[in-house]
């Protein structure tokens, strides 16, 4: 069971800027009819090895997000709902570019973002555990 401090202050509103403005980025790169780097949908591509410049910029992408989105969230909501709102975010996002003239909806695509919430938050908790003993043998010298 996580331990949730509620109490929210100044200090807390700023640290979840970084993800708002990431997840902005995402949202215009996304609104782009012709971006840099976007591949036509081919036929579904199922358990093959065939990674492209793309796919690693997708988890890339949502790996960072769910970084700042952990960062921004630490602490004040429990970790399953940061994953479950950022994956949601990916699955939106597929949907609006749907809607985007050249642009294409991709199970695949939201298979990558989702690997890169998993990953973008597995390196936030390792990161905060490597962070807690440094400062903790620095204390203990």
């Amino acid at each position: 069971m996580e331990d949730l401090d509620h109490k929210w202050n100044y200090y807390d509103y700023l640290r979840i800027i970084p993800a708002i403005i990431f997840a902005g980025i995402i949202f215009y790169f996304s609104s782009l009819s012709n971006p840099y780097l976007v591949e036509p949908p081919g036929p579904p591509r199922i358990l093959e090895l065939d990674i492209t410049i793309n796919d690693i910029l997708h988890i890339c992408e949502y790996a960072l997000l769910s970084f700042l989105v952990a960062f921004g969230f630490s602490g004040k909501v429990r970790s399953v709902y940061l994953l479950l709102v950022t994956i949601i975010y990916a699955i939106l996002d597929e949907v609006h570019q749907y809607f985007v003239p050249n642009r294409y909806f991709s199970f695949y695509d939201i298979l990558l973002d989702s690997i890169g919430v998993v990953l973008g938050f597995l390196f936030y908790i390792i990161l905060t555990i490597l962070i807690k003993r440094l400062r903790k043998e620095t204390n203990e010298v």
